[in-house]
C-alpha cells in the first residue's frame, strides 16, 4: 500500500456478529484490512456497538431505500477532508442499493476511489433467482458498475473470465477466504458414532436444495448400507426434517462450528446451484478433510489436483457409495491443510489486495 488510504467500507446488510458465508467474508474482510483510518458502515435490523462500526436500523428494503441518504451522508463527512479516501461497496445484496448510493455520492466525491467487492456475478444469480425484469435491471446495474467504477472484484477466475463475456471489462481478482484458528489447537467434538457434516442455512436455497438431496436421494442409500453413520448439520435453528440419523446442532459459534469440523469423518456438500465461491468449502479446505461434493460446490475453488482428498459426485448413488467407501478416512490431512492455510489466509488476501490499489 503506496499511500495511507481512508477506507469506507459500505455495507447494505448486517455483517457483524457474522451468520452467513457472505457477512463472515465481508466483516473479516473489513478486520483485515491493514488501516487504522477505516469505517465500517451497516444496515442492520438489530442495534449493532462495535469499535469503527456504524449500524443504521433499516427493518425492510423500503427503509433501506430512504436511509441510503442518511449512509451517503456519513461517508460524505469521513471523505470529506481526506483525498486519499477508498469507498468500498460490498456486493452482496442487491446491486441496486449499491447503483444508488453510487449516484448520489459520487459528485460529492471526486476524489475518492470506487471500488465493488463482488461476492458473485450477481445477474446470474438473479436471472437464476428472480423474474425477467429484475434480472434485467440487475444486468444494467451491474454493467453500470463495472464500467464507472475504478476496481470491480471477482471472487475467482471463473467469474473473472464471466465478466469479461458478458459486460466487456476486466476486473481485479480478490477471492475468498476465512478467518482460521489454530488448527492444532481446535478441540475435536467426539460423538459415540461416526458422522458427516454438511452446514449452510436453508433460508439459503440452494442450500435447502443441497440438504433435500441428502436427506432424500443420498442418506437412505447410506444407511441401508451402513445404519451407524449420521449426519450431522448446522446453519439453520429449525429444518424441516427428523430422521433418525440426522442431528440438526442448530446455528452454532465459529468455535463450535471448528469443533464439529474437526470431528466430522467427512465434509459432504451436494449443491446443485452455487454463486462465487463457497465459504464453506474453503473451511473444509483449511481443516485438511476429505470432501466429498457436486461439481458445482467446488466452482470457483483453486483446486490442487494433487491432493486426492476431494471426490467429486453429482449422482446420488456414486455420491453415497463415496460416503461409504471414505467413512474411515483420516479426519485432517496435514500436508492438505497447510496448503489451503496459506491459499485461502483472508488476512493474506487482504494485505496483498489493499498492495494492488
Amino acid at each position: 500500500m503506496k499511500k495511507k488510504y481512508n477506507f469506507v467500507l459500505v455495507n447494505f446488510f448486517r455483517v457483524t456478529n457474522p451468520y452467513s458465508g457472505a457477512s463472515e467474508v465481508s466483516y473479516n474482510f473489513f478486520k483485515n484490512i491493514p488501516s487504522k483510518n477505516k469505517k465500517l458502515i451497516q444496515f442492520s435490523n438489530i442495534q449493532q456497538k462495535e469499535k469503527q462500526v456504524e449500524t443504521i436500523i433499516a427493518k425492510s428494503k423500503i427503509d433501506k431505500v430512504l436511509k441510503i441518504f442518511k449512509m451517503v451522508n456519513i461517508t460524505e463527512q469521513l471523505c470529506k477532508n481526506n483525498n486519499n479516501s477508498v469507498v468500498i461497496l460490498e456486493g452482496a445484496s442487491w446491486v441496486g442499493y449499491t447503483l444508488l448510493f453510487y449516484l448520489l455520492v459520487k459528485k460529492k466525491l471526486k476524489n475518492s476511489k470506487f471500488i465493488y467487492h463482488s461476492h458473485n456475478i450477481e445477474f446470474l444469480l438473479r436471472k437464476k433467482k428472480n423474474g425477467f425484469l429484475i434480472s434485467i435491471l440487475t444486468k444494467y446495474f451491474e454493467k453500470y458498475i463495472c464500467k464507472k467504477f475504478d476496481i470491480f472484484t471477482t471472487v475467482s477466475n471463473i467469474d473473472k473470465k464471466k465478466i469479461k463475456e458478458i459486460y466487456g471489462t476486466k476486473s481485479l481478482l480478490l477471492p475468498n477466504g476465512i478467518n482460521f484458528p489454530d488448527i492444532k489447537k481446535v478441540q475435536k467434538k467426539k460423538l459415540k458414532f461416526d458422522y458427516i457434516f454438511f452446514c449452510g442455512s436453508i433460508d439459503y436455497l440452494p442450500n435447502k436444495e443441497a440438504l433435500d438431496i441428502l436427506i432424500k436421494q443420498i442418506m437412505p442409500l447410506v444407511i441401508k448400507k451402513n445404519p451407524s453413520i449420521k449426519l450431522v448439520v448446522s446453519g439453520s435453528r429449525k429444518i424441516p426434517y427428523k430422521e433418525s440419523y440426522l442431528n440438526n446442532i442448530g446455528f452454532v459459534s465459529k468455535k463450535e462450528f471448528y469443533s464439529y469440523l474437526k470431528g466430522a469423518s467427512l465434509f459432504v456438500n451436494p449443491m446443485k446451484t452455487a454463486f462465487g465461491s463457497q465459504v464453506k468449502m474453503i473451511s473444509a479446505l483449511v481443516f485438511g478433510k476429505t470432501i466429498i461434493a457436486s461439481k458445482t460446490a467446488i466452482s470457483g475453488l483453486d483446486i490442487n489436483n494433487k491432493f486426492s482428498k476431494i471426490h467429486i459426485a453429482n449422482n446420488p448413488k456414486i455420491f453415497s457409495e463415496l460416503i461409504l467407501k471414505n467413512i474411515s478416512a483420516k479426519k485432517i490431512n496435514i500436508s492438505n491443510s497447510q496448503f489451503y492455510q496459506k491459499k485461502y489466509s483472508l488476512k493474506k488476501i487482504t494485505s496483498d489486495f489493499i498492495n494492488k490499489i
